[in-house]
């Protein structure tokens, strides 16, 4: 099995939101959007770095994270067109089961929060900036 497939296979059994495999190491995570990722990025430096990641729900603001975690290759169950093109441009592998215009907001009655605060940004360190300063960790 392939630490994709690995990553895979645990979002489902464990009924977690995000699973990551690194160098053999595994991390799970039932926290709700990006807070997994953050962990990881401020918590357990490096980490991210050459990872394969599955997670259910990847927009914008996920993918510019994963980009500055430096992970290998994502599978998501849904991606937002946005982060498919920050996967593209940074060369990481992504692979999905469905993909959406945008993210939408856990009332499902406007953008995701994240989505929007990344919207016009590019860089991902600065993104990492914004999102730390928005939720306040």
């Amino acid at each position: 099995m392939t630490p994709l497939e690995q990553a895979k296979s645990l979002l489902i059994t464990t009924n977690s939101t995000s699973a990551v495999v690194s160098n053999g190491e595994v991390f799970t995570s039932q926290e709700r959007g990006v807070k997994p990722l953050l962990h990881l990025l401020t918590e357990k430096k490096g980490f991210l770095k050459g990872a394969s990641v599955a997670d259910k729900v990847i927009g914008k603001a996920a993918a510019l994270l994963m980009v500055l975690g430096e992970i290998k290759e994502v599978h998501t169950l849904i991606i937002s067109e946005l982060a498919i093109k920050v996967f593209e441009k940074y060369n990481i592998p992504c692979f999905y089961d469905k993909k959406v215009t945008r993210i939408v907001n856990r009332a499902g009655d406007g953008l995701c929060p994240m989505e929007t605060l990344c919207l016009d940004v590019d860089d991902p360190q600065k993104a990492f900036e914004k999102i730390v300063s928005f939720i306040q960790l």
